[in-house]
């Protein structure tokens, strides 16, 4: 029974990285947008993705909006305890 536990909030941590990885790409794609166009916003995401780290505490700093922070870094924290709940005792042992 426990396993089945463990197994469920695995899979819940992993719809929320699905989810959250999605809407927190589409965040900073169109913040960095804004901002710089469409070009950059492409290129940032394949040759530099830190463009995308630091668009949230752009959005914050300079415009005042702390939605894309709080979406991005709650849905981080949101997904780390869903997996901490679904880590077995054996994993623990085994590492």
């Amino acid at each position: 029974m426990e396993t089945r536990v463990h197994s469920f909030f695995r899979f819940l941590g992993w719809i929320g990285v699905l989810i959250f990885g999605i809407w927190d790409l589409r965040i900073c794609y169109s913040i960095v947008n804004q901002v710089a166009g469409s070009l950059v916003a492409y290129l940032g995401f394949i040759i530099a993705p830190v463009v995308f780290a630091v668009a949230p505490w752009y959005a914050l700093i300079a415009w005042g909006k702390w939605f894309p922070l709080v979406i991005i870094y709650g849905g981080g924290i949101l997904v780390v305890m869903l997996f901490k709940l679904g880590k077995t005792p054996e994993l623990d042992s085994e590492l």
